[in-house]
């Protein structure tokens, strides 16, 4: 005999359940456990403790992309193909699509969850059971085809409070990755300025070692014919040897820097990214400024540590949840017949509707305990959120030092060369005229090569120090996105 069942588990009937499943609805309107509210900005008049450097007061806002301030066609190029091809980029982006997909999928608990199968059972009963079964044959084949429909309400909202946390770590993974992207850019952009630098710093000691070779060169020519000593010969030996020793480290260090360059970019570090333009990075014409007020809302960092703060106070709801009744509702609609014809007839059908409540009584405080974690949790973040915002003032305050100290240094430097420069240029009509002797004309050029030297050196750390304050001030990034992201 050939017997199928065809099983349909819904709501009773199609009136019975959409009224349970607004019941339900009204009952999920409201959520238990604490509300999130975002943390004040802190009340913080200023970054630092004496007045802020007049270059910083002035009115200029962080632009998107930042880095085109400083003129430079390379490092704009080479910002860009970071923010293309880094895979630490690539490695934020498809972490963030997790987190999104994680919260989708908690979302759909809100809705019945619908399921479907099918079922072919080939039995044999026995002669004892054949009798009983009204057919006189042990024998028989069973057929079901099913369709689920199950449902648990989110009556105290705790399926609310997880999908409120998972999405607080969306937005964390969104944050960060806007916070890596600024990084990689400041990170970019502090590599070329020290291209630069060590690429100009190699051209002067390159032509310091040319006059140091003509200086000893002279001196021993002086020796040969009695005019200078062994001693004086000695030192010029002395002199050109520290020069030559000065080119080693800082090659080295010019390739060490165009690797990381590289590899910044997603290359490897065989990889041309071609070399040194002849338009020099430049100090900007305006550096940007921030109120310590909005300090918070502008770094990127800190806002993920908002955002992880949210997710884990939004833990405390979804513990809260869990020590209260949960309300379940089951239905069952169901034809039975003994062949496929005429399955659906009314009179094969049959339905039921069950409805359940189910509150934990005991167990252990262990549910308590869970609670108490997921509040240490909040704890824990919200502590955690202090020390970043703590931070992020601490590095404004030092780049705002430190554009200060080092813009004096760097005055202090341009004031030397141009004074070494004019001694140069006085000491060049005295050689001219026959009143210096090259000695001491030589000796006049490597002195101005030496201030040359510290003026580079002097430039370079200042330039670095206003890229780090685009980074402090959180430079790039607006309402979650940054010019160059994908």
């Amino acid at each position: 005999m050939l017997d199928s069942l065809f099983r349909i588990r819904m709501g009773g009937s199609l009136s019975t359940l959409a009224g349970c499943l607004l019941g339900a609805g009204l009952l999920s309107a409201c959520a238990v456990g604490p509300d999130y509210h975002a943390p004040k900005a802190p009340a913080v008049s200023a970054f630092t403790r004496q007045a802020e450097p007049v270059a910083t007061a002035g009115t200029a806002d962080i632009r998107p992309d930042w880095w085109t301030a400083y003129g430079s066609p390379r490092l704009d190029g080479l910002v860009q193909r970071a923010l293309e091809h880094n895979p630490g980029i690539d490695a934020g982006l498809a972490n963030l699509r997790q987190a999104q997909e994680l919260v989708t999928a908690q979302r759909g608990l809100f809705f019945p969850q619908v399921q479907a199968g099918y079922s072919a059972n080939r039995q044999n009963s026995g002669q004892v059971l054949a009798s009983p079964l009204a057919s006189n044959a042990s024998l028989f084949t069973l057929n079901t085809a099913q369709l689920s429909v199950g449902f648990v309400p989110d009556v105290f909202g705790g399926n609310q409070r997880q999908v409120e946390s998972l999405q607080a770590g969306a937005d964390s993974q969104r944050l960060q990755l806007e916070a890596l992207r600024v990084t990689l850019a400041s990170n970019v952009a502090t590599a070329v300025i020290q291209e630069q630098m060590l690429v100009e710093q190699i051209a002067v000691l390159e032509e310091a070692l040319q006059l140091a070779q003509q200086q000893l060169a002279h001196t021993r020519g002086l020796k040969a014919q009695g005019y200078a000593s062994g001693l004086d010969l000695a030192q010029q030996e002395s002199a050109y040897a520290q020069t030559a020793a000065q080119l080693p480290p800082l090659r080295k260090q010019l390739e060490q820097t165009r690797n990381l360059l590289a590899v910044l970019c997603g290359e490897f570090p065989a990889a041309d990214l071609g070399t040194v333009q002849q338009a020099p990075v430049r100090v900007p014409a305006a550096l940007p400024q921030a109120l310590p007020s909005q300090l918070v809302s502008r770094r990127p960092d800190v806002q993920a540590a908002a955002a992880q703060y949210h997710a884990a106070y939004a833990q405390i709801g979804v513990a809260t949840a869990n020590m209260l009744p949960q309300l379940s509702l089951t239905a069952n609609l169901a034809y039975s017949g003994g062949g496929l014809g005429g399955l659906l007839s009314a009179g094969n059908k049959a339905w039921g509707l069950l409805g359940g409540v189910s509150a934990p009584l005991f167990s252990a405080g262990t549910l308590s305990a869970r609670k108490r974690a997921a509040e240490a949790g909040a704890e824990a973040a919200q502590a955690q959120y202090q020390g970043v915002v703590l931070t992020a003032f601490q590095n404004v305050a030092d780049t705002l030092v430190a554009l200060q100290h080092d813009g004096q240094a760097l005055a202090v430097a341009r004031d030397a060369e141009a004074a070494a420069q004019n001694l140069l240029r006085l000491t060049r009509q005295q050689f001219d005229q026959g009143y210096v002797a090259q000695p001491q004309w030589l000796s006049t050029r490597q002195a101005w090569l030496q201030a040359r030297l510290a003026h580079l050196a002097a430039q370079a750390v200042y330039l670095g120090d206003t890229v780090a304050l685009h980074q402090a001030l959180g430079g790039g990034w607006r309402d979650g996105t940054l010019v160059g992201s994908r």
